[in-house]
Formats: C-alpha cells, structure tokens, sequence
C-alpha cells in the first residue's frame, strides 16, 4: 500500500508569506496524480512537503496511514527525480543509479540486478559506463528517473522533470513515464505547469492558484466541467473564450445573447439550468476554440468578427479575432473542413461570421466566477 493524505496543510514563510492554504486531498494506492497550475501557486512546495524537504506549517502528511510530519526524507520511503536531474558529475550513470542502493549496504549481485534492469527498461543499458556530461537532456533524466527506480520506494515524486526538455523530448518523454508507471507499480505524485501533460499522464488533476486548490478531479471532469473561471480558461489551449452575456429564460427555453446573436442552449445544459431553476441573468459565458464553427451573415446566432491574426497549425488553423464592440477571442477551425478557396478568404483584416451549439457552453457567476449548473 502506498496511500497518501494531506490533512490541513499550510506553509508560511517569514511571518505572513503563505504559500500553501489548507490543502486537503487524499490519494489512493498506485494513483497517479499531478499537481499543475502556474509558476507560484505552491505545487512545488507542496511536493517538498511531502518529500520532507519544506518543514510543513501546519497540518499532516500521512504516507500508508503513518504522520510523517517530522521523519527525515531518507526515513518517509520515497523516491523523487528534480527538474534540474540532481546527478553526481564525477560518477557513472551505473553508479549515480546505485547510490541510494549503497548506502544502504545493498549486496552487490543485488545492486547489479537492480540498476541493469531499471537502466533497460528505460533505454540507457548502454550509457552505463558513461558520466552524465556525455549525455544528452533526455538521457540525463532517464538516469534520474531510473536512480529514483531502483529504491522499491512506495511513492515516487517528479518535481516538473520535462520542463528544461525540448518540445520534441517532451513529448517522448511524456509517452515513456505513461510506459513506466505501467511497470511501476506504485503512487506517483507529479508537478508541471503544463497542463498537456497533467491531461495525459493524470488519473486526476490537482489545479492550484496562489496556494489553493481550484479543483480535483479527472482530465475529463476538470475540462468539461471546470468548477470556476480560473479552471476553464487554464485548462484547454488556446485557453477558453469567455465574456459577459444575459442568459434568457422564455417559455421553458434557454438562450444567451452574445454580441446581439440569439443562441439556443440544447441538451444537458438546458436540463441542468431547469433542474437548477436558473432564471433570466447576467452570465459569464465560456467557449472553447474548437466549438466555435463558421457560419453566415444574417444568421441570426452569428457573431461578426475581424481576422487580426492567422495561424498555420497544420491540422487547423487559430483566427484571432476581434468582435464589433472590441472583445477578443480565438477560433479554431480544421483545414480538413475548408475548400481551398474558403481558406484563401481567411485572411487578416477579413470579416467572418462565427457561432457554436447550444450544447457546448459554460456558464459562470459574473460575480463569483464559479460554474452556476455545479
């Protein structure tokens, strides 16, 4: 077993510098969970409590039901690879993966077996001999990833380790730990800002924001039903549209009028507005790029809208564009689904007609930012 639970966990520095406020989550055994937000929100800092490298403020941190507040790192059972790989220069990577192993008096046979199996399963078999200044970046972290392997920890921590990789490598990388945590059979705490990899590699996502967590949930949950504004617009890339609209309730049916177009809200949302009983109001309302989809003039659910950027992504294309009134938004919409003449007629300074179904929206107190239909 290799639970994990923070129990009103707080960090201050100085007198009045909280960086960490109250964080309570409980992890499950073999859960792979990711701590994502951005730079300064404490997810750092509270992956260095757990490892006992930040004294905790205040609060518990139990590993398999046992507060280990006060136990030294080397005494709590984990393993932790850093973003910067924390290798030792003058050794070899056969040796800089042993070294946790020798100090606890390992027999060699042991240390062999361990550190030839951990460095196969991660490719590296043949850089063993090797000192790390011989490596590359990628290299490097596997050695960082396979020291932190062969100690048979019950809860291995990742300090952001893809993030002073190239996007290419990263995305390598990111495919290996998924392989890994297959073979792996063990609790993963892991810190990014990225929130690709918090969707791809996460069982669930931990969002934080000046120390608070905005949200816990899975990839699926936190994108299609994020708990608040800051949620929505940082999870999804390009990040979610949103502005101020009035949200009608007339004759049993649900509309919003953004920018003087009439939308119709259809399937689940309209259900859960009428359970909710939400009447006639001021919302902020949420789009994603991708549910917005070209349309004509004189639809009435149309938005007008200038080109003020266009960028080639390959599959689709991002439009920048500004709305009448000066509103800002971005619009995604696949090459596969244009003539060539229509994607001609996308360009910069061009007017376009925009809209999106009833079904794909969001809605947030204007107020409080929080999601109305939770």
């Amino acid at each position: 077993m290799a639970t994990v639970k923070l129990t009103n966990v707080k960090k201050i520095y100085g007198k009045d510098t909280v960086a960490v406020k109250d964080f309570n989550l409980d992890i499950a055994d073999k859960e792979f969970i990711v701590f994502v937000g951005p730079s300064g929100c404490g997810k750092s800092t509270t992956l260095r409590m757990i490892a006992g490298l930040e004294e905790i403020s205040e609060g518990t941190v139990e590993i398999d039901g046992v507060v280990v507040n006060d136990l030294q790192p080397r005494d709590r059972d984990i393993a932790m690879v850093f973003q910067n790989y924390a290798l030792y220069p003058h050794l070899t990577v056969f040796e800089n993966m042993a070294f946790s192993l020798r100090l606890k008096k390992v027999p060699q046979e042991e240390v062999f077996e361990k550190v030839t199996q951990a460095a196969e399963i991660l490719g590296i078999t043949e850089y063993l001999t090797r000192k790390p200044r011989a490596l590359s970046g990628g290299q490097r972290q596997r050695v960082a990833i396979g020291r932190a392997m062969v100690r048979d920890s019950k809860v291995f921590l990742m300090d952001e380790p893809l993030s002073n990789l190239d996007a290419k490598l990263r995305n390598q990388m990111r495919a290996e730990i998924i392989l890994l945590r297959q073979k792996i059979d063990t609790t993963f705490i892991y810190v990014t800002h990225d929130q690709t990899e918090a969707m791809t590699l996460g069982d669930r996502i931990v969002i934080m924001k000046d120390g608070i967590i905005m949200q816990v949930g899975t990839p699926t949950e936190v994108f299609d039903m994020p708990d608040n504004l800051f949620v929505a617009e940082f999870i999804g890339a390009p990040k979610m549209n949103t502005f101020k609209t009035n949200l009608i309730c007339e004759d049993g049916k649900y509309y919003v009028t953004p920018y003087g177009a009439k939308i119709e809200i259809t399937g689940k949302k309209a259900e859960k507005l009428k359970g909710k009983g939400v009447t006639t109001r001021e919302v902020l309302l949420g789009v994603r790029p991708e549910h917005f989809r070209l349309s004509e003039k004189g639809n009435p659910a149309a938005i007008p809208c200038k080109i003020t950027v266009n960028e080639m992504m390959g599959s689709e294309l991002h439009l920048h564009v500004v709305e009448d009134n000066g509103d800002k938004l971005i619009v995604r919409v696949p090459t596969v689904s244009l003539e060539d003449h229509e994607r001609e007629a996308l360009v910069i300074g061009a007017t376009i007609y925009v809209t999106f179904d009833g079904k794909v929206m969001h809605f947030f107190d204007s107020e409080t930012e929080k999601n109305i239909l939770i």
